[in-house]
């Protein structure tokens, strides 16, 4: 009943393994990963229970969401598709530094840690313009709502 036409279109060379592999190899996903373990660390390392309370969720999910985006970016070959998962990378990268802003200011943590976050977030930020930059070899249809291409194509 269920005819699987996925071999018809060439993807019978997909190989998924592989294809993580590459993705995993990238250096902006590297980073994304390093920045997510980096905020655990720091999260796990703070006393006050109320602090943590309203910073933890908000960084975990920021700090998630960043390589799982990156990895969705990645496995499209449609450039609208690539530059909203690049948009909600960036939302919640800046997110994830104006947090770090605030445990700086709230002196909650030592905060050489928060810095060295944030100096990671910065060479995160070098590595996404970068990226970004190759998404132009990829396909660019509108979708109707005219962000990221002018029109329909």
């Amino acid at each position: 009943m269920w005819e699987d036409d996925d071999t018809e279109d060439g993807d019978a060379e997909f190989d998924p393994e592989k294809e993580r592999r590459r993705m995993e190899a990238l250096p902006i996903f590297q980073k994304a990963e390093e920045i997510r373990d980096m905020t655990r660390r720091i999260i796990d390392s703070i006393d006050d229970e109320e602090v943590k309370m309203i910073h933890s969720n908000i960084m975990l999910e920021d700090s998630i969401v960043i390589p799982a985006k990156i990895a969705s970016a990645e496995a499209v070959d449609d450039f609208i598709l690539k530059m909203e998962n690049a948009t909600i990378v960036k939302i919640h990268a800046r997110s994830l530094q104006a947090q770090a802003a605030s445990l700086i200011f709230e002196e909650v943590l030592p905060e050489e840690y928060l810095v060295l976050l944030r100096k990671e977030i910065e060479t995160f930020r070098l590595l996404f313009r970068a990226w970004i930059k190759t998404f132009h070899q990829a396909k660019k249809e509108g979708d109707g709502w005219g962000l990221f291409v002018d029109e329909d194509q």
